[in-house]
């Protein structure tokens, strides 16, 4: 059946004719096999696979097993097969029939293969006597009842049998057998699939779309066969539409250890999944056991002190490297090659290493500015020389990723670009970079810009990320709610055009949608899934914008909610628990419980019990844009000012840096009195 449209296209003869597949005809069969089987084999036969030879192994190997079953090799295991086998009378219709009709008739061989000789279809008296043997065929089953058209029953009986051999009555009585609902639910449309005009939209169109749900039920049973998604969406962290590159990411990242490739750099919009496709190496880290992944991100806001993004990566890597030298009992020889490479510098880098330490010893009695004649190409040379040792004693290989590099301060910037030039040949370091290339396209003069293009001449990979097509699309609302791809794709097609393809943006609509209740869950048969209402989605007025949807949303908040995004937006992408509590006691509020129910609500997450995270950058942006000008304005100078009083108080230069920037961000003009004028002019 499957085939069909295939040999049609090729002139052969299916050796399936329609008109010979009845009840009475399909018989089911259970074969006992020993099949070599490997845990991860998951790819579903392809249509037309000769499933005998599929699952047969050497006939020595069987008598073998039923010989000495105790000597039961892991690798052998013995699986039911269920086959199914179609009589072909001597003299039959050749016919191949419509699509629509093998699809019909694929329902059938369905019902009978899930029923396991129990009976389904209910049969008429055949002269007068009934008929012990199925007759069912596609004449004589009724799936025409939402056909207004269909002839009227001239008797009650006759009326009561059809009804009895409906699709739905047929699939009520395969879920009494336990069958699951998705299965249940694929032998209706299928059932439904000869309805011609007055079809549902369930109803199959093409032996493509069985195939691949099919095989969406096995490689994944617990969304799919068992499951229609619970009450709330949840965002999956998976990359759809992305498979060439990945495809891609992964081939650089073997080229690294060929030294032919020094890192990659993607670049893309705002929510297109640039981290996410960065993460793909991790990942991989993750599953081979080897290798150390480590990450940073630039803030737009909270620029923080320089090069501290970089350092606090680096920082990391030494905390990792000194567990793992440890455990080679090669401690002793790294910190002989740091000490001969950094000498009496090495208590420089440590104040933005403190980790260092760690693999070093270091003698804070050694003046660090002795033998610099400049401080910042000297600090470049010394991170340089410490990747290099380090990564050289690693256990495996070392990413580096370094998110929204857009927002990356000039020095961070010079340190990168020497990083790459000293780690060419070094194939223990692969450097991943994230940049939003429309927004360094808008200062084409600025450092970044000079960044970017700068690295189209060094031995790395260009990847960039446009936003999904239909089919991208398709299968990421498929994913979110559970449902065929067959069953969101006019859903699709509407959020596609509506957010043109951008991930992100396409999730936020989905959120809207339910939250609304335009987006909801439906009771079909005994099972929940989500439904919609494609007309009046259709006249809804939806922003054109992420940004204009997410501060819809955000305006339905509580005021002391939204005021608690407000603030933590004025901070960047992360705010830090120092400055919630110093931000608490200045504001006279719990910060920390206000941003608590924020992240509740899904617009910021808690990492681990020291910060706060806006859960995008698109939804700190929103918060932010909430604000008049004015408004942003006064409130980085105050908090700057409340922070400011604390780090002095306290020594904390990091807290002094996050000051003079907030402070900087409200600008001078704020203020009319001239001792803190002539303060902030002294920081600066």
């Amino acid at each position: 059946l499957m085939l069909a449209d295939q040999m049609q296209k090729n002139g052969s003869l299916s050796t399936t004719p329609l008109a010979i597949i009845k009840t009475s005809r399909i018989v089911i069969g259970v074969n006992r096999k020993h099949q070599i089987h490997h845990e991860h084999d998951t790819e579903v036969p392809p249509i037309g696979t000769d499933l005998a030879g599929v699952f047969d192994v050497d006939s020595r190997d069987t008598e073998e097993h039923e010989a000495n079953p105790e000597n039961d090799s892991p690798d052998i295991v013995i699986r039911e097969i269920v086959h199914v086998n179609i009589d072909s009378p001597l003299e039959m219709d050749p016919s191949l029939g419509s699509v629509a009709d093998r699809l019909v008739a694929l329902g059938i061989v369905f019902v009978e293969l899930f029923s396991f000789g129990n009976r389904i279809f209910d049969h008429e008296e055949s002269n007068g006597i009934n008929s012990p043997v199925n007759t069912t065929t596609l004449g004589n089953m009724n799936l025409n009842r939402t056909n207004p058209k269909s002839t009227i029953m001239h008797t009650q009986k006759k009326h009561s049998y059809e009804e009895s051999n409906c699709p739905s009555a047929i699939v009520a009585r395969l879920a009494l057998l336990g069958i699951p609902h998705a299965l249940c639910a694929l032998v209706e449309d299928l059932l439904e699939c000869n309805q011609g005009e007055f079809c549902r939209d369930d109803a199959y169109r093409s032996f493509e779309d069985v195939y691949s749900e099919l095989q969406l039920m096995i490689k994944e049973p617990s969304k799919y066969l068992c499951n229609n998604g619970g009450p709330r969406l949840v965002m999956s962290d998976k990359l759809y539409g992305r498979e060439e590159e990945i495809k891609r990411i992964q081939e650089a990242y073997k080229q690294r250890a060929n030294g032919d490739c020094a890192g990659v750099v993607i670049s893309g919009e705002a929510g297109v999944g640039k981290s996410r496709l960065a993460r793909i190496i991790g990942e991989l880290n993750h599953a081979q056991n080897s290798g150390t992944f480590l990450g940073g991100k630039f803030d737009q806001i909270q620029y923080s002190q320089p090069l501290s993004v970089i350092a606090t990566v680096f920082d990391d890597m030494c905390r990792f490297i000194a567990a793992d030298v440890r455990s080679q009992g090669a401690n002793e020889i790294v910190a002989l090659c740091l000490e001969k490479a950094l000498g009496s510098q090495a208590i420089l880098l440590s104040k933005f290493l403190p980790s260092l330490s760690n693999l070093v010893t270091l003698d804070s009695t050694q003046s660090t500015l002795s033998y610099c004649t400049d401080s910042a190409e000297s600090v470049r040379f010394l991170f340089c020389k410490t990747v290099e040792i380090l990564s050289s004693y690693s256990s495996g290989p070392i990413t580096i990723f370094l998110d929204d590099v857009q927002w990356a301060d000039p020095s961070s910037l010079l340190l990168i670009t020497s990083l790459l030039e000293s780690s060419k040949e070094n194939k223990c370091v692969f450097f991943l970079f994230c940049i939003r290339d429309n927004e360094i396209q808008r200062s084409p003069n600025s450092p970044v810009f000079n960044w970017y293009q700068s690295t189209l001449k060094m031995p790395l990979k260009h990847i960039t990320l446009a936003n999904l097509n239909e089919e991208g699309v398709n299968s990421l609302v498929s994913d979110t709610l559970c449902l065929f791809p067959r069953l969101t794709r006019h859903l699709s097609q509407v959020l596609h055009h509506r957010a043109l393809g951008n991930p992100f943006f396409v999730w936020q609509l989905l959120d809207t949608l339910q939250k609304e209740g335009y987006l909801y869950h439906s009771l079909r048969g005994t099972v929940k899934r989500w439904a919609w209402d494609m007309d009046k989605i259709n006249s809804l007025r939806i922003s054109d914008s992420v940004l204009a949807l997410l501060m819809r949303e955000m305006n339905k908040l509580p005021d002391d909610l939204k005021m608690g995004l407000e603030v933590a937006s004025c901070m960047g992408a992360t705010v830090s628990m120092d400055i919630v509590r110093i931000l608490s006691f200045h504001l006279q509020i719990d910060l920390s419980a206000i941003l608590d129910s924020v992240t509740g609500k899904g617009f910021m997450d808690r990492i681990e019990t020291s910060n706060y995270r806006f859960s995008h950058d698109r939804v700190q942006q929103a918060a932010y844009e909430m604000m008049s000008d004015e408004r942003r304005r006064e409130n980085h100078m105050a908090f700057g000012l409340a922070i400011c009083s604390h780090a002095l108080e306290n020594g904390n230069d990091e807290l002094l840096f996050t000051s003079v920037n907030q402070i900087n961000r409200g600008g001078h003009d704020v203020l009319s009195d001239p001792c803190k004028k002539a303060m902030i002019a002294a920081l600066n």
